[in-house]
């Protein structure tokens, strides 16, 4: 217990303030033009003509697998995919504007519905990496199996356009379960993760990133690492216990009251609300939830409000604004953040849900905000591009888009695993006898040495295997238990 923490009975039960004062929580600040964001430098032209594309590849790739899946081909090219394609089409200006800010050492996790996030994420880690860098990490994943098909799609010399073609086609091989995407098929849609660019594991459990991402922060904490944590997740996931409980751990009082030196300070996370106005089928404005706005959660975490914020997620801009911001405010160990990225959904749940619970006038309203179409039309108002450079750059996505599908599904070069033929290959992977890389080799700050720690000398004298010296079932009190390897996995 906290004993250094003394609770006066005396302010407790006679305060000087008599009304909790809660932070006012902006919405919708950002105003700038394009043309003031270039006359202050904060962008160049290439880099507003990057996020323009950057956002059609995430269109296109979701266009493509909801034609797959409601039409069995794209292009005029037939394909079956049975698997799950919950998509984000409408969304990309707020994936993009969260991938420009971070790098390599920030970590995102995602969502069932984060193929944007990856490619957003991915795209970004390919216009930052050094070309040398950037080539080691392609040729050696899985020994260059993933590259060494990408290749087809490009036969120049430009390593970060052979970045992009590794990167589309990876993320589509794993999605159609083939061996050479980037978990070997076995992640699919709602798992996919690559740590090189940063992008670690989605989750198909709704809210599932709110706390796995806290422990990755608390990881960052512990081991003075660089770069922050974010959780993506959906205005839905905000009624999730693991989004609760992972805000509730990370807004604990202790990482600034009791815990000393660098240490001191709070998680670098960011809950990332993608607030698109819908769970599954329940509307969360007016219907399944009270907040009105996810922003409002935070005042109940943080005497600071989580330094929460409701932004125009339409607007890449506006939501680089406010990451820049918030990306600051965590390495200023204040964390943990809130933001509520206002966005919305132009497919159903899934490319099965006919959309029951909204209007069809609903969508075509919100389609007349399209975030792609609305920053192109900036870009040209500031004179970044014309019509025809728009056209160029979106005709050279769509044809990058198609040849690494045409990649992706062919079974000569793409191939599933055969678990007739190989039926202990996955218990193969699981059990591998292998090593990896520790993540530190930092020595770990314990109270005393481990060969003196009683519950280390307690699992000494424990039997492993589950017979006495007779063959009789030995007690389990004194049996070695999942609770040990536990924790001599920790310690």
């Amino acid at each position: 217990m906290p004993k250094a923490l003394y609770i006066d009975p005396n302010e407790t039960l006679r305060p000087k303030d008599h009304e909790l004062e809660l932070p006012k929580i902006p919405v919708m600040t950002y105003s700038k033009t394009v043309k003031e964001e270039l006359e202050e430098g904060n962008f160049t032209k290439e880099d507003l003509l990057r996020i323009y594309r950057d956002m059609s590849y995430i269109r296109e790739f979701e266009t493509m697998l909801n034609l797959v899946k409601t039409t069995g081909g794209y292009n005029g090219v037939a394909y079956n995919n049975p698997g799950p394609a919950h998509l984000s089409a409408g969304q990309e200006a707020a994936a993009v504007g969260m991938a420009y800010c971070l790098d390599t050492d920030d970590f995102i996790f995602g969502s069932h519905r984060s193929h944007g996030e990856i490619l957003a994420k991915g795209l970004r880690s390919i216009q930052i990496l050094p070309d040398e860098k950037l080539k080691k990490v392609m040729e050696e994943f899985w020994g260059g199996a993933t590259l060494n098909v990408a290749k087809k799609a490009y036969e120049g010399k430009d390593v970060k356009e052979l970045g992009i073609r590794f990167l589309l086609y990876g993320a589509m091989a794993e999605i159609f379960a083939r061996t050479t995407g980037f978990n070997k098929g076995l992640g699919g849609s709602m798992h996919t993760f690559f740590t090189p660019f940063g992008i670690y594991p989605n989750n198909a459990i709704v809210g599932g990133s709110g706390s796995i991402a806290v422990g990755a922060a608390l990881y960052k904490k512990v081991n003075r690492k660089k770069g922050i944590v974010v959780a993506n997740l959906g205005d839905g996931a905000m009624a999730r216990g693991p989004v609760l409980e992972g805000m509730t751990f990370a807004s604990m009082d202790q990482f600034n009251t009791l815990w000393e030196g660098d240490m001191k300070g709070g998680l670098p996370v960011l809950f990332n609300v993608m607030d698109n106005q819908y769970a599954m089928g329940g509307q969360t404005k007016g219907e399944t939830m009270g907040y009105v706005f996810p922003a409002r959660l935070g005042a109940g975490f943080k005497a600071d409000a989580m330094d929460a914020e409701r932004v125009d997620g339409y607007n890449p801009l506006a939501v680089i604004d406010a990451f820049n911001r918030k990306k600051a405010y965590l390495l200023e160990k204040k964390g943990p953040a809130l933001l509520d990225v206002v966005t919305y959904r132009y497919s159903g749940h899934s490319p099965s849900d006919q959309s029951s619970y909204r209007t069809k006038e609903e969508i075509e309203a919100w389609e007349k905000e399209d975030c792609i179409f609305a920053f192109g039309e900036k870009l040209k108002e500031a004179g970044v591009a014309d019509q025809v450079t728009l056209d160029m750059i979106r005709k050279e996505v769509d044809a990058n888009i198609f040849d690494c599908y045409k990649l992706a599904i062919d079974t000569d070069l793409s191939p599933r695993m055969d678990l007739v033929k190989e039926s202990e290959l996955l218990g193969d992977m699981m059990f591998s006898n292998q090593s990896i890389d520790s993540l530190s080799d930092a020595k770990p700050d314990v109270n005393m040495p481990l060969e003196e720690n009683p519950r280390v000398k307690q699992i000494a004298g424990k039997s492993r295997f589950y017979l006495d010296k007779d063959g009789k079932p030995a007690s389990k009190m004194k049996t070695y238990n999942i609770r040990d390897g536990i924790f001599e996995a920790v310690a």
